[in-house]
């Protein structure tokens, strides 16, 4: 999925996006997959129900989480986009991160190949300023963001 139209409203005038990424594909594939088997199951007793079922679930799975969870890393800092008709954009600086810290639940590991990816920030108050949840492969793209933090503002 492209996100350009959703960073152009962001970005500064000398400033580009070096890596996007959103929630992970097969963990969307999954609940899709899940939802028809659950609508297959319901459709036979309740038809309306189980068609139901399937188009909630593909409509979630297959729209609405990638388009309400947009995550890029530009030259100068985190973008995280959240939300599709009511949004909500935060922008993390480069300097101002202070901890990334990476989670993956056993199950999310083991069959998504996903985990979260938490970044602090210095004077938070919450353990988590912004967690990245769900992202496929997260220690690869925390080193993606360690290297452009690097790059950018060098060892600190």
């Amino acid at each position: 999925m492209n996100y350009e139209d959703i960073w152009q409203k962001t970005l500064s005038k000398d400033e580009k996006v070096e890596f996007e990424f959103s929630i992970g594909g097969l963990y969307r594939k999954v609940g899709i997959i899940a939802s028809a088997i659950l609508a297959l199951i319901f459709v036979f007793w309740a038809p309306v129900f189980g068609i139901s079922i399937f188009l909630i679930g593909l409509f979630y799975y297959g729209f609405y989480l990638p388009k309400a969870n947009a995550y890029a890393f530009t030259n100068r800092r985190v973008l995280i986009h959240r939300g599709w008709l009511s949004t909500r954009t935060v922008t993390i600086d480069y300097p101002k991160i202070t901890d990334i810290h990476v989670a993956e639940r056993f199950v999310n590991k083991i069959f998504y190949h996903t985990g979260n990816i938490a970044v602090n920030t210095a004077g938070t108050n919450t353990l988590y300023e912004v967690v990245l949840r769900n992202v496929e492969h997260p220690y690869e793209i925390k080193k993606k963001l360690d290297e452009l933090k690097d790059k950018t503002y060098g060892k600190e």
